[in-house]
């Protein structure tokens, strides 16, 4: 196995997402390839409607209707996302996955600091104490270069 291939910790392969409307049904994620290494911090950039939101949405598994993924693989350390229940689902995403929304103060409470919301998050999912969730937030703050 090549060095690289050893360190990727998400892989996603041919994911497809459709919407299904009255008018038709349009195609919004089409055959997407992805792969996110060990550490690596991943942002989806383009224009507006161009399928960054439900690109990341599918890969968390948190499409609605009229949206359905159709097709793919989403490995994420080894394992199927696609084969998980949404119970299983819900102890992985903001623990092991995560996103942060297009408009982050619909997110994001502004009332609050970013290090307090990150940090109860953070506790929710990993068995760390408070000090130790806040290194871990203001980690991934820096990491995104909003520190």
């Amino acid at each position: 196995m090549r060095e690289e291939n050893r360190d990727i910790t998400l892989k996603v392969r041919n994911l497809r997402t459709r919407f299904y409307t009255y008018q038709g049904t349009l195609d919004a994620v089409n055959g997407i390839d992805l792969d996110i290494h060990k550490n690596e911090v991943v942002g989806l950039v383009g224009e507006t409607g161009c399928g960054k939101s439900v690109t990341a949405l599918s890969i968390m598994r948190l499409i609605q209707p009229p949206g359905k993924i159709v097709s793919g693989k989403i490995i994420l350390n080894g394992e199927d996302l696609m084969k998980k229940s949404e119970k299983e689902m819900r102890k992985i995403r903001g623990g092991e996955i995560s996103m942060i929304f297009q408009r982050p103060m619909s997110s994001l409470n502004p009332t609050f600091k970013i290090g307090v919301q990150m940090t109860d998050i953070i506790r929710v999912h990993q068995n760390l104490s408070k000090k130790e969730a806040l290194d871990r937030a203001i980690k991934r703050l820096n990491d995104v270069k909003l520190s």
